[in-house]
């Protein structure tokens, strides 16, 4: 996988521009985001559109980063481009710290982009960045993750962040700031040891071996893509989802045994809320699951997937199901698996799991699902609690059917983060839980 010049990169990245009117660039004040906002500001300016705004999100974790932020809006005003600073408020936690700041910085950066009305977060993530997560996964043992980052990524299901400079050098972006005479600041965290990319990048690498690195993944990329495609296809001819809650597979020859292993994995992860797919070794036990070996029901993922009659069934275990507080004319996301607002101007709701409430068992079902799969499943469905006003009793209604509520499934697989390269599969998901599809790139 060669290196691509900077210049070249923003030409084939403006090219390929479709619907979008403006471009939300993500400016750091770091040497890669500062040219990537002075390369796209060289290649657009006079043009019509897209329009170019900046965003400099402030963690608030430094003395420090107002100024820095404070430096980008100086140069933004110098060239005539719209800036606005994010700030990240509140107790930052106490472990985890990069990963939720990551999080926070593309909440900010979604919520900046948005108010500009564009889709579009345009991120400085390059070549360098690329073997460093690519290093990073391959000692997690993440084999799906060695396709490495996507070029284009969904982001909670109506935002794009994108990526044109996947393929450049940093030393080659600094070479475009120097000669511009244009300066940029060091953020001290990017030789902080306690991070993990940080220590990955101190112990450098062989530029040939990085070449190889970056040759191999490109072809897993692709290699995935065929892979999504054929899982689609195999979701659309076999798979059925009863109520929102079970999933339904047949058992196949031996020679599609794979890709029945494929499918059975993400439906687990869908049904039972997760992020990440089964790991390595989960993955063996899907394979002998799915071969007619070991214990006709396993729990994965979450899930339980049942065997029986030469039938898969998939559905949520009834462990670990909350209980939240939805808080009146606020949001939250249920188990991973649900989307409720609350409509009520004073009135918190409770959701909770439905438990043995045979009232809320979905009445459509098929004859055929054996009973004791349907009431296993219903258990771990949500329902509203509600306190009876004569004794302490709980009574349970169903989340769907009020005005007052509103509830959508949500895939945490899928509606966090989506590679462009996996909405084919994400497509058919949606359409078999009765959702819409995912929005197309902005990018031909």
């Amino acid at each position: 996988m060669s290196d691509v010049r900077p210049k070249s990169a923003i030409d084939d990245f403006i090219s390929r521009i479709r619907t979008l009117e403006t471009l939300c660039v993500a400016v750091s004040g770091g040497s890669d985001s500062m040219a990537l906002l002075h390369l796209l500001h060289q290649r657009l300016n006079g043009a019509e559109k897209p329009r170019l705004v900046a965003v400099t999100v402030d963690h608030g974790l430094r003395p420090a980063a107002a100024d820095e932020a404070g430096q980008v809006a100086e140069f933004c005003r110098s060239r005539k481009i719209e800036h606005r600073i994010m700030k990240w408020s509140g107790k930052k936690p106490d472990s985890g710290l990069q990963n939720a700041a990551r999080n926070a910085r593309y909440e900010l950066l979604r919520e900046a982009a948005l108010s500009f009305k564009t889709t579009a977060i345009v991120t400085a993530h390059n070549r360098d960045d690329q073997i460093e997560t690519i290093r990073m996964r391959q000692r997690r043992g993440m084999g799906r993750g060695l396709s490495g980052m996507a070029d284009a990524v969904l982001f909670r299901r109506d935002c794009w962040i994108l990526r044109p400079l996947l393929r450049v050098r940093r030393s080659a972006l600094q070479d475009v700031l120097q000669k511009a005479g244009i300066t940029w600041t060091d953020d001290p965290s990017n030789r902080d040891r306690r991070f993990e990319r940080v220590r990955i990048r101190l112990e450098g690498s062989d530029p040939s071996a990085d070449d190889e690195l970056l040759s191999m993944v490109e072809a897993m990329a692709d290699a995935r893509r065929k892979d999504g495609d054929r899982l689609a296809r195999f979701l659309q001819d076999n798979v059925i989802i009863h109520g929102d809650m079970i999933a339904e597979l047949p058992q196949v020859p031996e020679g599609l045994s794979d890709i029945l292993q494929q499918a059975v994995a993400l439906l687990a992860a869908l049904l039972g809320g997760r992020a990440y797919l089964p790991g390595s070794r989960s993955q063996d036990h899907i394979a002998r699951f799915v071969a007619g070996g070991g214990p006709p029901r396993v729990n994965l993922s979450r899930s339980v997937l049942d065997r029986r009659a030469r039938r898969v069934f998939i559905y949520r275990e009834r462990r670990s199901v909350p209980t939240i507080h939805v808080a009146a004319g606020a949001s939250a996301i249920w188990d991973g698996r649900y989307h409720f607002a609350n409509y009520y101007k004073k009135s918190e709701i409770v959701i909770g799991p439905a438990e043995e409430d045979p009232e809320l068992i979905p009445q459509d079902l098929p004859d055929h699902l054996p009973r004791g799969i349907i009431s296993r499943a219903a258990r771990s469905q949500p329902a509203v609690i509600v306190a009876q006003s004569r004794s302490k009793t709980m009574k349970k209604l169903p989340v769907y059917g009020s005005k007052q509520l509103a509830a959508a499934r949500y895939f945490t697989h899928f509606d966090l983060f989506l590679p462009d390269f996996e909405r084919n599969v994400a497509n058919e998901c949606a359409a078999l839980f009765g959702l819409p599809p995912y929005p197309e790139p902005p990018l031909k």
